[in-house]
């Protein structure tokens, strides 16, 4: 074989392209029929590995069969990596040797990577899914608590009620709009610490005493309300009820406060008025019965402590029924009221007047003891003088005459039933002396009232 002929055989089977074979001559005819077989070979071999496997395969004998062969497994191949990269898992190479053995490992590897592919996939999904399902909990959750802020913003800004968030330890606080309006205050002129135990009125000392244990020494075991004024920023003086709690920021320690603040000052000023009611005359607004044995009990008190005495008078207008039944109840009213009125101006603020009833008007006086006829003759021309004012009726001038019978503490009586019976005894004494005067006890004023009880159960008496 010459040079140039192996030179060609050596590219055609080492090199990267096709010699061409144009200009060469070939000394050996058989030598260049092997090097264009070579060369087509080389050729359909390049196009196979490129994909192209249409050509037909012009060489004869065992090598073109081999060819053949090859690129009928070469198309069945394609079209079985066709399949795979379809879904199709189930093609197995049976030809190839060591190409089939790694091409189906390799087929087994992708169908298990499918496999945990698809897997993972539904995990994916169904992670979406719980993320999704938590968003709209976290959605729906934020929307609830917006409109629960929204909705207590409200209930803030319409409620009466003052609200107020302290914390203990550091002695800071928040106090809403309603609050401060309540009290005058303006967030400017407000202590961050703030003392309300110090604005208590001094009358409310148990509720002072509350205050001062939560805001100066930060206890507050339970829930707490205390009813008390509170010095306003004016100086004025503000009923509220105060109620709060402590809660729990964290699990060691209870350190802040949250509370309301009702202004019940109409509420007081209710109970200020029925309990009024309750024991004064709703005509003349003196003490009523109720309150004057209340305070008939204090006076008998103080006069044992004091060693102190007092005259107790019983009086009633004379010929008030005639007034009621010749000028009307209301011209009766306003006589009763005028009476009561110099009754009151008549004695010192320390003692007492109030109407039983009707016409009937009981007033006390405190004296010192062996005093008590000079202070009885002194307040008795006080009154008298006083009705010598007419009053003025509407249609008529009116002139108060009215009778009254005294009894002496502890001289007569030294208790309350006692005195109110030696008290009536010289009321009709001093009726039966011709009315528009006094009398005080004396024992015979018992036999008038006796003698006085027998003549009106003898005109009741019916007629046989």
């Amino acid at each position: 074989m010459d040079a140039d002929s192996l030179t060609i055989l050596r590219q055609i089977l080492f090199g990267r392209s096709i010699p061409s074979f144009e200009g060469v001559h070939f000394e050996n005819t058989e030598i260049e029929s092997i090097c264009k077989d070579l060369a087509t070979i080389r050729e359909l071999l390049l196009k196979f590995s490129n994909g192209n496997l249409d050509d037909n395969v012009t060489i004869r004998g065992a090598i073109a069969g081999c060819l053949k062969t090859l690129q009928a497994h070469l198309r069945h191949l394609t079209w079985q990596v066709q399949q795979v990269a379809e879904g199709d898992f189930s093609q197995r190479v049976e030809f190839m040797g060591v190409f089939s053995q790694a091409f189906n490992s390799m087929v087994v590897q992708l169908e298990r990577s499918l496999t945990d592919l698809r897997e993972s996939e539904q995990r994916l999904l169904k992670l979406n899914d719980d993320l999704q399902d938590e968003i709209r909990f976290r959605k729906t959750a934020e929307n609830e608590l917006k409109r629960s802020e929204e909705r207590w913003n409200l209930a803030v800004q319409c409620s009466r009620d003052g609200i107020w968030d302290v914390n203990l330890d550091t002695k800071e606080a928040w106090y809403s709009e309603r609050f401060l309006e309540m009290f005058q205050y303006s967030p400017e002129d407000l202590p961050k610490d703030l003392r309300w135990d110090l604005l208590v009125h001094p009358e409310d000392i148990e509720a002072a005493e509350v205050l001062y244990n939560i805001y100066a020494l930060g206890e507050c075991h339970q829930p707490f309300s205390v009813e008390c004024r509170i010095r306003c920023h004016d100086g004025s003086y503000l009923w509220v009820r105060i109620r709060g709690m402590q809660i729990e920021e964290d699990t060691d320690s209870l350190n802040r406060i949250i509370g309301v603040t009702s202004d019940i000052s109409f509420q007081k000023e209710t109970e200020t008025a029925l309990a009024h009611r309750a024991m004064h005359d709703n005509l003349t607004g003196l003490p009523n019965r109720y309150l004057l044995d209340d305070r008939l009990r204090q006076h008998i008190a103080n006069a044992f402590r004091n060693d102190s005495a007092f005259i107790f008078v019983v009086m009633d207008l004379d010929n008030f029924k005639g007034v009621n039944d010749t000028l009307g109840h209301s011209a009766g009213d306003v006589l009763l009221v005028e009476l009561g009125k110099r009754v009151r101006n008549c004695i010192r603020n320390t003692d007492t007047v109030a109407r039983l009833g009707g016409d009937e008007f009981v007033f006390i006086y405190t004296c010192t003891k062996d005093k008590e006829l000079f202070a009885t003759e002194q307040v008795m021309h006080r009154l008298y003088q006083s009705f010598q004012t007419q009053v003025n009726l509407g249609e008529v001038m009116y002139t108060i005459h009215s009778s009254m019978g005294v009894s002496f503490f502890p001289k007569h009586a030294d208790n309350a039933a006692a005195l109110f019976e030696r008290a009536d005894e010289a009321l009709y004494l001093a009726k039966e002396r011709g009315k528009n005067t006094y009398a005080v006890w004396e024992p015979a004023a018992k036999e008038v009232t006796e003698k006085v009880n027998f003549e009106l159960k003898s005109k009741l008496r019916p007629t046989r």
